[in-house]
């Protein structure tokens, strides 16, 4: 498995004092920072890493993706959560903004929703990355200068603020990538249901016992697609003639007869993995669409011998 670089690592890296708290307690706690970027390293490796970040930038550099290099040479916003692999080089004096970074203590499951409903809509992109205008920079600017107020402040809620403010930033960043066109676009039934399908079997196969489907019912799709999802049940129905719930529990019991038959999990790890909080959830619902139970299923014995 691919290392993933830490916080602590990152400000080893760049030269920064590691702060107190990530010292203390080993990494193990809820962390932010935001940092001006005139003082900042100049060069990032190319690596994932195991923090979220969101860089407001003015200067000279190159961002390194896995899909090629992008010239930073105009104000721009970017943002990096756990999966993505990026690397950086500054190529001129007179870097300006700020970055801001967090860990997966601090982040809420709503900070994690703002992030999925980001990412979707830069699917086709090089990388979650947007070019500003002078303008926008001179607005988020003020953003991250309220942001790196609140942090330096004693306030009891200090926290809740900044999370707010890291939904505001980031809700802008979806603004003004869909500025040149409508919030919900509309999208041909077939390139819709095309999506959807893609981001079913993007999950699996499941890799591991300790993993859990995160995205299971209708509802969850349509928000990472950016529809309504009356509108994904509507395309779906119209498209396949069965319903969104349909091809997704169709999907999971894929899943589950695959790992049943093919892999050394406990029956209640593969439950786990699929999204069933309890076992006997899981043992029912297989039971409803197979006929026969889990345990029978990967035995090949009847229950009552």
């Amino acid at each position: 498995m691919e290392e993933k670089e830490t916080l602590e690592e990152y400000y080893a890296h760049s030269f920064k004092q590691i702060p107190d708290d990530l010292l203390s307690a080993s990494g193990a706690v809820a962390h932010f920072n935001i940092l001006k970027r005139d003082n900042c390293f100049t060069a990032l490796s190319f690596t994932r890493r195991d923090y979220y970040k969101i860089v407001l930038t003015r200067g000279n550099a190159v961002l390194y993706t896995e899909k090629g290099e992008v010239i930073i040479d105009r104000p721009a916003l970017f943002f990096s959560d756990r999966s993505i692999r990026y690397g950086w080089q500054n190529t001129g004096d007179g870097q300006d903004g700020f970055t801001c970074l967090f860990n997966e203590y601090f982040a809420t499951p709503g900070l994690r929703k703002a992030f999925r409903k980001l990412f979707s809509l830069f699917q086709d992109d090089i990388y979650p990355f947007l070019f500003l205008t002078d303008g926008q920079y001179r607005q988020l600017e003020q953003y991250f200068s309220l942001m790196r107020n609140e942090y330096c402040s004693n306030f009891a809620y200090k926290d809740r603020m900044l999370r707010d403010l890291l939904n505001l930033i980031i809700y802008t960043g979806i603004k003004i990538k869909t500025s040149d066109k409508k919030e919900f676009p509309g999208i041909h039934h077939r390139d819709l249901v095309t999506r959807f399908m893609e981001v079913l079997d993007n999950q699996f196969p499941i890799e591991s016992p300790a993993a859990s489907l995160k995205i299971k019912t209708p509802a969850d799709y349509a928000d990472l697609l950016h529809i309504h999802v009356n509108h994904l049940n509507h395309s779906i129905k119209a498209q396949t003639g069965k319903t969104t719930s349909e091809l997704i529990r169709e999907r999971i019991l894929t899943e589950a007869m695959n790992l049943l038959r093919y892999s050394d999990w406990r029956i209640f790890e593969i439950g786990n993995s699929l999204g069933f909080e309890y076992p006997q959830h899981f043992n029912s619902f297989f039971k409803k669409h197979t006929g026969i139970s889990p345990k029978q299923y990967k035995t090949g014995v009847p229950d009552n011998i």
